[in-house]
């Protein structure tokens, strides 16, 4: 079973939101690094998207996670079919020896985990690579709530504002009746 992890908007917009919360999403992402199989986890970024506010300890981890072989692809505003395409024709760097390593996703053989910032939007349902834009095409989605952070929900500080995009996002799961799609774990 392959492991897509999209990191939407990772680095959001760094000055409204506070360190312990992000301390916490790098954490898991390098959680993912060092304890999941470089053969089947691949990471999805588009972190270089916004040049003013790179992401040096993302980038950093990306590239403990290309020396570890892993697999790490940027994305832009592609579909996603057109990232699926990206990720099979993907090559790496082995011992100093390019190979091209064929993977063909499905929503059979593919778990797709998803973190970035504003939860219960980008993530949710309005971006390209959204939960729900997965689960239209047939894929099961793990939102994990330890990569995700939100700077724009109403609330008193950060943690009162990731409580309510994580209520909006129960409830949405809910109403739409997507509890078997859309898995929500820490």
């Amino acid at each position: 079973m392959y492991q897509l992890v999209v990191l939407n908007h990772f680095s959001g917009y760094p000055d409204l939101m506070d360190s312990a919360s992000d301390e916490i999403r790098y954490a898991k992402v390098l959680d993912l690094i060092n304890n999941d199989n470089t053969d089947d986890t691949i990471f999805l970024s588009n972190h270089e998207l916004h040049g003013k506010f790179k992401d040096k300890k993302l980038e950093s981890m990306k590239n403990i996670a290309l020396s570890s072989g892993f697999r790490w692809i940027h994305f832009r505003d592609e579909s996603i079919d057109d990232i699926l395409l990206k990720v099979s024709q993907f090559n790496i760097l082995n011992d100093g020896v390019m190979l091209t390593k064929k993977v063909h996703l499905t929503p059979e053989n593919t778990r797709v985990i998803i973190g970035g910032t504003n939860t219960a939007g980008c993530l949710l349902f309005n971006s390209n690579v959204s939960a729900t834009h997965w689960v239209d095409e047939g894929y099961k989605v793990d939102m994990c709530l330890s990569m995700c952070a939100d700077y724009q929900s109403a609330g008193l500080n950060q943690a009162d504002k990731n409580q309510i995009a994580f209520a909006t996002l129960y409830m949405y799961i809910k109403k739409y009746n997507l509890i078997n799609k859309i898995n929500v774990y820490y």
